[in-house]
């Protein structure tokens, strides 16, 4: 197991199982711009949820698909299915992004409260799209 799926699995784990997300596949030796990268891929009763990072973007990113999409790197552009949680949630979360120097623990804290905030309104507009 690679220090990120034990880090996602750390912080975001429970979360995750409450939201109705079990653990599918785990892909870390993806390039993206030819720079590493790694995805977590999540099955729930109605969607699918990649947990990602790239050197190339610098972050991780939660990206929603419908349960036929493919397991592949939602970022790369060329994947069947996956939308960014972001694109697909209007609302405001009214969360502040943490400085560079928080740490670990902070960050994690707040992408939780950033899925947690997001993930309702897109997996209905995902679901109305498909």
């Amino acid at each position: 197991m690679t220090r990120q799926v034990r880090d996602v699995d750390k912080y975001l784990g429970p979360t995750l199982a409450k939201l109705g997300f079990r653990p599918e596949a785990v892909d870390s030796a993806v390039a993206y711009g030819d720079r590493p990268a790694w995805a977590i891929y999540y099955r729930g009763l109605d969607c699918k949820l990649q947990v990602c990072w790239s050197a190339r973007d610098g972050g991780i990113d939660f990206l929603l698909a419908p349960l036929d999409a493919p397991d592949e790197f939602g970022p790369s552009g060329g994947s069947q299915g996956w939308q960014y949680l972001l694109m697909l949630s209007t609302s405001d979360d009214g969360l502040t992004t943490p400085p560079l120097e928080a740490s670990d623990d902070i960050w994690w804290k707040w992408r939780e409260a950033l899925l947690l905030a997001h993930v309702d309104e897109a997996r209905t507009a995902l679901s109305a799209e498909h």
